[in-house]
């Protein structure tokens, strides 16, 4: 019984110390295709506290232990990361003999957009409490930001979905400039059709240019 016991221990230990060697030191895999060289890739470290919850809407594995440095693999260009701030408190005064004796405190999922460059190491930054009623009323206003290795802000956090949408509105308010200009413009001449695709080059996104260019070159 007491064999048994040491070996369930033993196991546990043993489980523990490959999860602390997994979570620190591999770069963890979070976009699609062939697994890139690190020099290719963006690494984001998720440091104490900070759990990530999803990247590019793709939910990310967990790790059983919150205050260890986790590292992501970002491929260069935007990233979507969404996340949230965990920490765990002793309590001082429990209301009784059967109260837990420590309390999580959790908040609210955030979002940062980081427009990711090879090479680069990010990391997180953002306030810590000294105390439970602290922590309490930090998680409830929580905010970060995400630093880049000369400690630029690269992204500044905010509520889940309103950096998308933000995005999405930037990019309508772009359409439309772009065929107002292209209104404007006369509609005799070679050099007008020549403006107007410029305009609309400027208007395009990274992949439509990508598309557009595909195409051009079948033809």
């Amino acid at each position: 019984m007491k064999l048994g016991l040491f070996a369930t221990k033993s196991l546990l230990i043993l489980s523990v110390l490959f999860l602390v060697a997994c979570s620190t030191g591999k770069i963890v895999k979070t976009y699609a295709g062939d697994e890139l060289l690190v020099e290719q890739l963006a690494v984001l470290t998720a440091p104490e506290n900070i759990v990530v919850l999803s990247i590019n809407g793709k939910r990310v594995k967990n790790y059983l232990l919150s205050d260890l440095n986790v590292n992501y693999g970002l491929k260069p260009g935007e990233n979507l990361v969404v996340f949230k701030h965990e920490s765990v408190w002793a309590k001082t005064v429990r209301e009784n003999r059967d109260a837990p004796r420590s309390e999580k405190v959790v908040s609210e999922p955030k979002e940062v957009l980081i427009d990711a460059k090879a090479g680069e190491s990010l990391n997180f930054k953002f306030q810590t409490g000294n105390n439970l009623r602290e922590a309490r009323a930090l998680a409830a206003a929580f905010e970060a930001e995400v630093l880049d290795s000369k400690f630029n802000v690269v992204a500044q956090s905010a509520k889940v979905g309103t950096l998308e949408a933000s995005k999405a509105k930037a990019a309508l308010a772009e359409e439309q400039l772009a065929k107002e200009k292209i209104k404007a413009l006369p509609e005799t001449s070679d050099v007008a059709s020549l403006d107007a695709l410029k305009v609309l080059w400027g208007a395009a996104s990274a992949a439509e240019k990508k598309t557009f260019l595909a195409w051009a070159f079948q033809e």
